[in-house]
């Protein structure tokens, strides 16, 4: 009886240590994984902390900066504010370098997406222009000036972004009625508010890679990309 007591004892510890292991174990996994999921969400927040080392695709996705929250409030423009004939106003929209820039230590080339379709609705405002003026003649061939293909790309271009930002905000509509007496509903979408990401850092940040493209002499004061051989 002794013995059998002893056994059952020691046995009954044998399970506690088995069970006070599987414990650490177990909360020494969770931990891992709280770590684990507080490093990756401060990357997704914070990531200009993330290293690469830019060889082959051991590199961001998108610009490594953190981008606080902003807002903006859509309203009516001044008729001739960033109109379709203000060619200067469009491009004071562009930071130096038009939205290129360089990352990593080969000087990697990038554009960035922003900037992308930014040029695209300017494009769609040449095309416009060019078209209503005469001065662009759509052939089934194409014109021979690759503007047609340039168009139709950037169209392409930013109904995909468009339907990729899905932007869910709702925007009040008002009764219209006709001289009919015909009803519908419509909506300019102005004094609305939609919530953004703080476009202004986005600038800056390719304002002050210019620079350092400019001083490691990698680009021109007019944006042009230089080369060993031009130099």
């Amino acid at each position: 009886m002794l013995f059998s007591r002893s056994s059952s004892n020691i046995s009954q510890w044998t399970c506690v240590a088995v069970g006070l292991s599987v414990f650490a174990v177990y909360q020494g996994v969770e931990l891992h994984y709280k770590m684990h999921l507080l490093g990756t969400l401060r990357s997704i927040e914070h990531p200009e902390t993330v290293p690469y080392s830019y060889e082959g695709s051991d590199h961001p996705s998108e610009l490594p900066l953190h981008i606080p929250p902003a807002a903006m409030n859509v309203e009516w423009p001044d008729d001739q504010l960033y109109g379709l004939h203000e060619d200067s106003e469009w491009e004071s929209l562009f930071p130096r370098g038009n939205g290129w820039l360089t990352l990593g230590p080969n000087n990697t080339m990038w554009v960035l997406s922003m900037y992308h379709q930014m040029h695209c609705l300017s494009v769609l405002r040449h095309a416009y222009v060019a078209a209503k003026s005469g001065t662009l003649v759509y052939t089934p061939g194409g014109n021979g000036t690759g503007v047609e293909h340039h168009t139709n790309h950037c169209l392409t271009y930013l109904r995909e972004f468009i339907l990729c930002n899905a932007d869910t905000t709702l925007e009040e509509s008002y009764l219209i009625v006709h001289e009919n007496g015909f009803k519908e509903h419509g909506a300019t979408g102005m004094d609305m508010v939609h919530r953004c990401r703080d476009w202004t850092k986005v600038r800056d940040y390719l304002e002050d890679n210019f620079a350092e493209r400019l001083a490691k002499g990698i680009v021109s004061e007019e944006g042009i990309e230089l080369f060993p051989d031009d130099k």
